[in-house]
């Protein structure tokens, strides 16, 4: 008897600060993708511009956009950091959330309750502190 090991589905959106710009649901068993894009959005914040049927594929290939190369310098030691083993893009933008120091587009899986502000250090570095850190006392 043969075990296929199939991913569950996948749902995620993928926000420009925290603003949702696409929603995705992955089926890995049925190899199908259903996507929603903010059209009004610059396409070059899009995760899929101008495609008309996005496959799972173009999905990895999407994660491995949101990740340190394949050939960085100590990427051992980076996924150690992440407590990873390999080099898995899905399981590496589930850990980093896709974010890169060069825009404000990250990703927020099914189930997370997350802000910019929360997974993106250049994004609450940025912001003002809360006042009550302002307060002497």
């Amino acid at each position: 008897m043969s075990h296929t090991l199939i991913s569950p589905p996948l749902a995620f959106e993928v926000l420009e600060h925290d603003r949702v710009i696409a929603k995705v649901q992955l089926d890995y068993r049925n190899q199908t993708v259903q996507v929603w894009q903010d059209e009004s959005i610059s396409p070059v914040f899009l995760p899929f511009p101008a495609k008309q049927k996005v496959q799972v594929s173009d999905v990895l290939d999407y994660f491995e956009s949101r990740c340190f190369p394949r050939t960085r310098h100590h990427r051992e030691k980076v996924l150690q950091a992440l407590g990873l083993r390999e080099y898995v893009p899905t399981d590496i933008v589930k850990k980093t959330h896709g974010v890169l120091y060069d825009d404000y587009v990250w990703i927020r899986f099914a189930g997370e309750e997350l802000r910019c502000v929360d997974v993106h250090p250049r994004f609450a570095s940025e912001q003002e502190p809360p006042p009550e850190l302002c307060n002497e006392q």
